[in-house]
């Protein structure tokens, strides 16, 4: 009888456990006399796509004769009792093509298993799912404790650098170099006078940065620069030095929300202010027509309700609005 053998670890973290699976795996399979065929696999018994054991289930499903499988322990074999894979496998010792061993544990599955026996490996299988998430509340109870404390749990945004401190304790801190394009982008964009796509061939040209208008945007929607940080939509405080103040950043995002696009049908006759101007009174567009094929006039469309309107002339709101912007001074 054959005999397949699967050692495995989840992480490169455990990779050390791997040598001591498999030597316990072929002295096995040795005292036993079976013909084996070891695989070494990195990957989760839990969660995600376990892609090389279901190369091997795949195999072993083909496989014209009966056969072994090995783990080492059950906590090896899966930790998720509902995944496709733990389902083929049941199926496959249940109509006899296959036995499920694992001696660290003491206990062999067969389609003539006692019941105490499949009993044992249902326990060992919530144990180890239970022990799994067990971590995964730890990991997540520390990460929210990190951020409570004003710790950063990634890699550090662009205009800074992870680091370790004298204390031999993970921090984040400034990149000068990086730090000037950061402030850069925010001086720029809060003033009025450049766009992403500019700031971008800014970044190119005076420090080497070469990033799309998206990778621009992400930064000056960013709070860490100024003293906090933005985790699943909630904000800490973090006790790294800021690169920009509060003040710069929210003047930055006004400009931002000013950029907003109002959508209108296009009606087809190419009249100067067509979209752009809403009456005082209801707030309706103000819409625009002409008479005796020669003047242009606009007026309140009062959509909303009725009330009093007046035409204005196309040319003389050209004039009015000359007026207006003549009186504008563009800053050096």
């Amino acid at each position: 009888m054959k005999a397949y053998l699967l050692a495995r670890v989840s992480t490169d973290d455990q990779k050390d456990a791997l040598p001591a699976q498999t030597f316990r795996l072929v002295e096995y399979a040795k005292r036993r006399g079976y013909e084996f065929e070891l695989t070494e696999i990195k990957e989760s018994a839990y969660k995600g796509n376990r892609d090389e054991f279901k190369h091997l289930i795949e195999k072993i499903k083909t496989c014209k004769e009966s056969s072994v499988v090995v783990f080492d322990k059950i906590d090896r074999y899966t930790r998720d009792s509902s995944s496709d894979e733990v389902r083929i496998l049941q199926s496959l010792y249940r109509s006899g093509k296959i036995e499920l061993h694992f001696p660290s544990d003491n206990l062999f599955i067969h389609k003539d298993s006692p019941a105490t026996d499949l009993l044992r490996l249902g326990m060992g299988i919530v144990v180890a799912q239970y022990y799994s998430d067990a971590i995964s509340d730890n990991v997540k109870r520390r990460f929210e404790q990190k951020l409570r404390d004003g710790e950063w749990i990634g890699m550090a945004p662009i205009g800074y650098k992870n680091t370790v401190n004298e204390s031999g304790k993970r921090w984040v801190e400034i990149d000068a170099f990086r730090a000037e394009a950061v402030r850069v982008a925010f001086k720029r964009y809060a003033s009025g006078t450049s766009s992403l796509r500019e700031i971008c061939k800014v970044w190119q040209s005076d420090f080497n940065i070469k990033v799309g208008s998206s990778k621009i945007d992400q930064v000056l929607k960013n709070p860490f620069y100024y003293g906090e940080m933005r985790v699943k939509g909630v904000l800490y405080p973090h006790k790294y030095d800021a690169i920009i103040s509060h003040q710069l950043f929210l003047d930055a995002e006004a400009v931002s929300k000013g950029y907003k696009v109002v959508k209108h049908r296009w009606g087809g006759l190419p009249y100067t202010y067509r979209g752009l101007i809403s009456c005082a009174e209801c707030g309706c567009r103000i819409t625009f027509e002409r008479k005796k094929k020669v003047y242009i006039y606009g007026h309140c469309t009062q959509s909303k309700y009725k009330h009093k309107v007046k035409y204005i002339a196309e040319d003389l709101l050209t004039t009015q609005l000359k007026e207006i912007f003549k009186a504008i001074q563009i800053p050096n």
